[in-house]
Protein backbone atom coordinates (compact mmCIF):
# COMPACT_ATOMS: atom_id res chain seq x y z
CA UNK A 1 0.00 0.00 0.00
CA UNK A 2 2.84 2.37 -0.79
CA UNK A 3 0.56 4.82 -2.56
CA UNK A 4 -2.08 4.98 0.18
CA UNK A 5 -2.75 8.30 1.91
CA UNK A 6 -2.49 8.86 5.66
CA UNK A 7 -6.29 9.02 6.13
CA UNK A 8 -6.64 5.72 4.30
CA UNK A 9 -3.94 4.15 6.51
CA UNK A 10 -5.88 5.30 9.56
CA UNK A 11 -9.09 3.81 8.15
CA UNK A 12 -7.27 0.53 7.51
CA UNK A 13 -6.21 0.44 11.18
CA UNK A 14 -9.75 1.25 12.32
CA UNK A 15 -11.19 -1.50 10.14
CA UNK A 16 -8.92 -4.11 11.69
CA UNK A 17 -11.14 -4.96 14.71
CA UNK A 18 -14.27 -4.81 12.52
CA UNK A 19 -13.66 -8.24 11.03
CA UNK A 20 -16.70 -8.49 8.72
CA UNK A 21 -15.79 -5.18 7.08
CA UNK A 22 -12.02 -5.67 7.11
CA UNK A 23 -12.03 -9.28 5.85
CA UNK A 24 -14.92 -8.68 3.48
CA UNK A 25 -15.30 -6.72 0.26
CA UNK A 26 -15.53 -3.28 1.96
CA UNK A 27 -12.01 -3.60 3.36
CA UNK A 28 -10.61 -4.56 -0.03
CA UNK A 29 -12.38 -1.65 -1.74
CA UNK A 30 -10.82 0.76 0.73
CA UNK A 31 -7.29 -0.63 0.49
CA UNK A 32 -7.35 -1.07 -3.27
CA UNK A 33 -7.10 2.70 -3.73
CA UNK A 34 -3.52 2.49 -2.51
CA UNK A 35 -2.46 -0.57 -4.49
CA UNK A 36 0.35 -0.18 -7.01
CA UNK A 37 0.23 -1.80 -10.43
CA UNK A 38 1.75 -5.27 -10.35
CA UNK A 39 5.07 -5.94 -12.06
CA UNK A 40 5.20 -8.24 -15.08
CA UNK A 41 6.15 -11.89 -14.56
CA UNK A 42 7.34 -12.68 -18.07
CA UNK A 43 9.63 -15.70 -18.09
CA UNK A 44 8.67 -16.78 -14.56
CA UNK A 45 7.28 -20.20 -13.69
CA UNK A 46 4.58 -20.37 -11.00
CA UNK A 47 3.17 -23.61 -9.56
CA UNK A 48 -0.29 -23.34 -7.98
CA UNK A 49 -2.05 -26.22 -6.21
CA UNK A 50 -5.84 -26.31 -6.18
CA UNK A 51 -5.80 -24.20 -9.33
CA UNK A 52 -9.00 -25.25 -11.07
CA UNK A 53 -11.56 -23.39 -8.95
CA UNK A 54 -12.14 -20.54 -6.51
CA UNK A 55 -9.16 -18.54 -5.32
CA UNK A 56 -6.70 -20.87 -7.06
CA UNK A 57 -8.34 -20.35 -10.44
CA UNK A 58 -8.52 -16.59 -9.91
CA UNK A 59 -4.83 -16.53 -8.95
CA UNK A 60 -3.96 -18.58 -12.03
CA UNK A 61 -5.78 -16.07 -14.21
CA UNK A 62 -4.17 -13.01 -12.58
CA UNK A 63 -0.64 -14.46 -12.64
CA UNK A 64 -0.90 -15.76 -16.21
CA UNK A 65 -2.08 -12.33 -17.32
CA UNK A 66 1.11 -10.90 -15.83
CA UNK A 67 3.02 -13.07 -18.31
CA UNK A 68 4.02 -16.00 -16.10
CA UNK A 69 3.92 -19.63 -17.12
CA UNK A 70 1.57 -21.37 -14.66
CA UNK A 71 1.47 -25.05 -13.78
CA UNK A 72 -2.02 -25.80 -12.49
CA UNK A 73 -1.87 -28.65 -9.96
CA UNK A 74 -5.31 -30.25 -9.64
CA UNK A 75 -6.87 -33.48 -8.43
CA UNK A 76 -9.40 -34.07 -11.21
CA UNK A 77 -8.38 -34.13 -14.87
CA UNK A 78 -11.80 -33.19 -16.24
CA UNK A 79 -12.19 -30.15 -13.99
CA UNK A 80 -8.58 -29.14 -14.58
CA UNK A 81 -8.91 -29.30 -18.35
CA UNK A 82 -12.20 -27.40 -18.28
CA UNK A 83 -10.61 -24.65 -16.17
CA UNK A 84 -7.53 -24.45 -18.39
CA UNK A 85 -9.59 -24.41 -21.58
CA UNK A 86 -11.81 -21.68 -20.19
CA UNK A 87 -8.81 -19.48 -19.38
CA UNK A 88 -7.16 -20.31 -22.69
CA UNK A 89 -10.06 -18.79 -24.63
CA UNK A 90 -8.26 -15.45 -24.30
CA UNK A 91 -5.47 -15.17 -26.91
CA UNK A 92 -1.98 -15.43 -25.44
CA UNK A 93 -2.87 -17.44 -22.34
CA UNK A 94 -2.99 -20.92 -23.86
CA UNK A 95 0.76 -21.35 -24.14
CA UNK A 96 1.29 -20.30 -20.55
CA UNK A 97 -0.96 -22.86 -18.83
CA UNK A 98 -0.04 -26.47 -18.07
CA UNK A 99 -1.77 -29.12 -15.95
CA UNK A 100 -0.29 -31.55 -13.45
CA UNK A 101 -2.54 -34.03 -11.63
CA UNK A 102 -1.94 -34.53 -7.91
CA UNK A 103 -3.97 -35.06 -4.76
CA UNK A 104 -1.90 -33.07 -2.26
CA UNK A 105 -3.33 -35.09 0.64
CA UNK A 106 -1.62 -38.22 -0.74
CA UNK A 107 2.08 -37.96 -0.05
CA UNK A 108 2.97 -40.50 -2.72
CA UNK A 109 1.16 -38.32 -5.26
CA UNK A 110 3.15 -35.31 -4.05
CA UNK A 111 6.44 -37.18 -4.45
CA UNK A 112 5.55 -38.17 -8.01
CA UNK A 113 4.51 -34.59 -8.81
CA UNK A 114 7.82 -33.23 -7.56
CA UNK A 115 9.68 -35.71 -9.76
CA UNK A 116 7.80 -34.43 -12.80
CA UNK A 117 8.39 -30.74 -12.07
CA UNK A 118 11.79 -30.53 -13.72
CA UNK A 119 11.72 -26.96 -15.02
CA UNK A 120 13.05 -24.13 -12.83
CA UNK A 121 10.37 -22.80 -10.46
CA UNK A 122 10.14 -19.20 -9.26
CA UNK A 123 6.98 -19.32 -7.12
CA UNK A 124 5.08 -22.15 -5.42
CA UNK A 125 1.59 -21.35 -4.12
CA UNK A 126 0.16 -23.95 -1.74
CA UNK A 127 -3.52 -23.18 -2.24
CA UNK A 128 -5.18 -26.63 -2.25
CA UNK A 129 -7.61 -26.83 0.63
CA UNK A 130 -10.45 -28.91 2.08
CA UNK A 131 -13.22 -28.09 4.53
CA UNK A 132 -14.77 -31.51 5.27
CA UNK A 133 -18.16 -32.05 6.85
CA UNK A 134 -17.09 -35.43 8.26
CA UNK A 135 -13.76 -36.93 9.19
CA UNK A 136 -11.86 -38.51 6.32
CA UNK A 137 -8.37 -39.97 6.48
CA UNK A 138 -6.03 -39.53 3.52
CA UNK A 139 -3.49 -42.28 4.14
CA UNK A 140 -2.03 -44.19 7.08
CA UNK A 141 -4.66 -42.65 9.34
CA UNK A 142 -3.58 -39.07 8.61
CA UNK A 143 -6.67 -36.84 8.86
CA UNK A 144 -7.53 -35.02 5.65
CA UNK A 145 -7.00 -31.40 6.72
CA UNK A 146 -3.59 -32.16 8.25
CA UNK A 147 -2.62 -34.09 5.14
CA UNK A 148 -3.79 -31.44 2.66
CA UNK A 149 -2.82 -28.24 4.46
CA UNK A 150 0.35 -29.24 6.30
CA UNK A 151 1.99 -32.55 5.38
CA UNK A 152 1.48 -32.28 1.60
CA UNK A 153 2.83 -28.74 1.26
CA UNK A 154 5.77 -29.50 3.55
CA UNK A 155 6.74 -32.54 1.50
CA UNK A 156 6.46 -30.62 -1.76
CA UNK A 157 8.73 -27.88 -0.42
CA UNK A 158 11.27 -30.42 0.83
CA UNK A 159 11.35 -32.20 -2.52
CA UNK A 160 11.52 -29.01 -4.58
CA UNK A 161 14.05 -27.32 -2.30
CA UNK A 162 17.11 -28.25 -4.44
CA UNK A 163 15.50 -26.44 -7.38
CA UNK A 164 14.42 -23.35 -5.45
CA UNK A 165 16.89 -20.52 -5.11
CA UNK A 166 17.01 -17.75 -2.54
CA UNK A 167 15.20 -15.62 -5.12
CA UNK A 168 12.27 -18.07 -5.24
CA UNK A 169 9.26 -17.76 -3.00
CA UNK A 170 6.69 -20.15 -1.51
CA UNK A 171 3.25 -19.07 -0.28
CA UNK A 172 1.01 -20.99 2.09
CA UNK A 173 -2.63 -19.94 1.68
CA UNK A 174 -4.08 -19.86 5.18
CA UNK A 175 -7.42 -18.45 6.35
CA UNK A 176 -8.66 -15.69 8.61
CA UNK A 177 -10.24 -18.51 10.60
CA UNK A 178 -6.80 -19.35 11.98
CA UNK A 179 -7.13 -16.31 14.27
CA UNK A 180 -9.70 -18.30 16.27
CA UNK A 181 -7.45 -21.35 16.63
CA UNK A 182 -4.35 -21.94 18.76
CA UNK A 183 -1.35 -23.92 17.67
CA UNK A 184 -1.96 -27.49 18.87
CA UNK A 185 0.03 -30.70 18.90
CA UNK A 186 0.54 -31.97 15.33
CA UNK A 187 -2.25 -34.16 13.91
CA UNK A 188 -4.65 -33.13 16.70
CA UNK A 189 -8.22 -33.74 15.53
CA UNK A 190 -11.29 -32.33 17.34
CA UNK A 191 -13.43 -34.92 19.13
CA UNK A 192 -16.23 -35.15 18.29
CA UNK A 193 -15.08 -34.30 14.81
CA UNK A 194 -15.69 -30.74 13.67
CA UNK A 195 -14.45 -30.03 10.14
CA UNK A 196 -14.52 -26.26 10.58
CA UNK A 197 -12.41 -26.53 13.73
CA UNK A 198 -10.00 -28.97 12.06
CA UNK A 199 -9.69 -26.55 9.14
CA UNK A 200 -8.88 -23.62 11.46
CA UNK A 201 -6.31 -25.61 13.46
CA UNK A 202 -4.43 -26.63 10.34
CA UNK A 203 -4.61 -23.11 8.92
CA UNK A 204 -2.92 -21.88 12.11
CA UNK A 205 -0.30 -24.59 11.61
CA UNK A 206 0.35 -23.29 8.07
CA UNK A 207 1.15 -19.82 9.38
CA UNK A 208 3.61 -21.28 11.88
CA UNK A 209 5.08 -23.59 9.24
CA UNK A 210 5.98 -20.59 7.07
CA UNK A 211 7.81 -19.09 10.05
CA UNK A 212 9.58 -22.37 10.78
CA UNK A 213 10.78 -22.77 7.20
CA UNK A 214 12.25 -19.28 7.37
CA UNK A 215 13.99 -20.07 10.66
CA UNK A 216 15.38 -23.45 9.61
CA UNK A 217 16.32 -22.52 6.03
CA UNK A 218 17.31 -18.83 6.13
CA UNK A 219 19.27 -19.07 2.88
CA UNK A 220 16.47 -20.78 1.01
CA UNK A 221 13.43 -19.42 -0.79
CA UNK A 222 11.33 -16.72 0.84
CA UNK A 223 8.50 -18.62 2.56
CA UNK A 224 5.43 -16.62 3.63
CA UNK A 225 1.76 -17.18 4.38
CA UNK A 226 -1.34 -15.17 3.52
CA UNK A 227 -5.03 -15.16 4.14
CA UNK A 228 -7.49 -14.03 1.48
CA UNK A 229 -10.21 -12.58 3.68
CA UNK A 230 -13.81 -13.74 3.49
CA UNK A 231 -14.37 -15.05 -0.03
CA UNK A 232 -17.52 -16.38 -1.68
CA UNK A 233 -16.26 -19.84 -2.69
CA UNK A 234 -17.95 -23.19 -3.24
CA UNK A 235 -16.38 -24.52 -0.01
CA UNK A 236 -17.92 -21.69 2.02
CA UNK A 237 -21.31 -22.15 0.37
CA UNK A 238 -21.43 -25.91 0.98
CA UNK A 239 -19.60 -26.29 4.31
CA UNK A 240 -20.66 -23.04 5.99
CA UNK A 241 -24.16 -22.38 4.65
CA UNK A 242 -25.32 -20.33 7.64
CA UNK A 243 -22.18 -18.19 7.61
CA UNK A 244 -22.57 -17.71 3.85
CA UNK A 245 -26.21 -16.67 4.20
CA UNK A 246 -25.40 -14.13 6.91
CA UNK A 247 -22.31 -12.61 5.30
CA UNK A 248 -23.02 -12.95 1.59
CA UNK A 249 -23.41 -9.18 0.97
CA UNK A 250 -19.95 -8.63 2.48
CA UNK A 251 -18.03 -11.48 0.87
CA UNK A 252 -15.27 -10.87 -1.66
CA UNK A 253 -15.27 -12.51 -5.04
CA UNK A 254 -12.52 -14.99 -5.89
CA UNK A 255 -10.49 -12.33 -7.72
CA UNK A 256 -10.47 -10.20 -4.59
CA UNK A 257 -9.29 -13.14 -2.53
CA UNK A 258 -6.53 -13.88 -5.04
CA UNK A 259 -5.21 -10.33 -5.32
CA UNK A 260 -2.61 -10.72 -2.57
CA UNK A 261 -1.44 -14.00 -4.13
CA UNK A 262 -0.70 -12.21 -7.40
CA UNK A 263 1.03 -9.44 -5.44
CA UNK A 264 3.15 -11.97 -3.50
CA UNK A 265 4.24 -13.52 -6.80
CA UNK A 266 5.11 -10.18 -8.39
CA UNK A 267 6.30 -7.83 -5.62
CA UNK A 268 10.01 -7.05 -5.12
CA UNK A 269 11.81 -9.77 -3.17
CA UNK A 270 12.92 -7.32 -0.51
CA UNK A 271 9.29 -6.40 0.19
CA UNK A 272 8.67 -9.84 1.72
CA UNK A 273 9.54 -10.53 5.32
CA UNK A 274 10.70 -14.15 5.84
CA UNK A 275 7.87 -16.10 7.44
CA UNK A 276 5.51 -13.12 7.29
CA UNK A 277 1.72 -13.34 7.15
CA UNK A 278 0.11 -11.12 4.49
CA UNK A 279 -3.40 -9.83 3.92
CA UNK A 280 -4.40 -7.25 1.34
CA UNK A 281 -0.74 -6.73 0.37
CA UNK A 282 0.39 -5.81 3.90
CA UNK A 283 2.21 -7.88 6.50
CA UNK A 284 -0.16 -8.56 9.38
CA UNK A 285 0.05 -9.80 12.96
CA UNK A 286 -0.37 -13.54 13.38
CA UNK A 287 -2.53 -13.13 16.51
CA UNK A 288 -5.40 -10.74 17.21
CA UNK A 289 -4.08 -10.09 20.72
CA UNK A 290 -0.49 -8.75 20.55
CA UNK A 291 0.51 -10.54 23.74
CA UNK A 292 -0.44 -13.98 22.42
CA UNK A 293 2.37 -16.31 21.31
CA UNK A 294 2.55 -19.87 20.00
CA UNK A 295 4.10 -22.18 22.57
CA UNK A 296 7.76 -22.93 21.65
CA UNK A 297 7.43 -26.63 22.40
CA UNK A 298 4.47 -26.90 20.00
CA UNK A 299 6.38 -25.05 17.29
CA UNK A 300 9.27 -27.48 17.68
CA UNK A 301 6.87 -30.43 17.68
CA UNK A 302 5.25 -29.22 14.44
CA UNK A 303 8.60 -29.04 12.65
CA UNK A 304 9.67 -32.46 13.93
CA UNK A 305 6.34 -34.03 12.96
CA UNK A 306 6.38 -32.54 9.47
CA UNK A 307 9.87 -33.85 8.85
CA UNK A 308 9.08 -37.30 10.28
CA UNK A 309 5.81 -37.78 8.36
CA UNK A 310 7.40 -36.80 5.05
CA UNK A 311 10.79 -38.52 5.51
CA UNK A 312 9.77 -41.82 3.83
CA UNK A 313 9.01 -39.97 0.58
CA UNK A 314 12.33 -38.17 0.17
Amino acid sequence: MSGVSLPERVLDRLLGPLVPLSFGAPGLRLRRRGFDELARLDGRHVVITGANSGIGLAATLAIADLGARVTMVCRDRGRAEAARDGLSAVPGRAGRLAIELCDVSRLGDVARLAARLRDPIDVVIHNAGVLPLERSDAAAGLELTWATHVAGPHLLMRLLRPRLSAASRCVLVSSGGMYLAPLVAPATVPEPYDGVRAYALTKRAQVVLAELWSEHDPNGPRVVSMHPGWVDTAAVRTSLPRFHALTRPLLRDAAGGADTLAWLAACPHEALHPGGLYFDRVRRATHLAPWRRDRPELRAALWQWCNAITAPYL
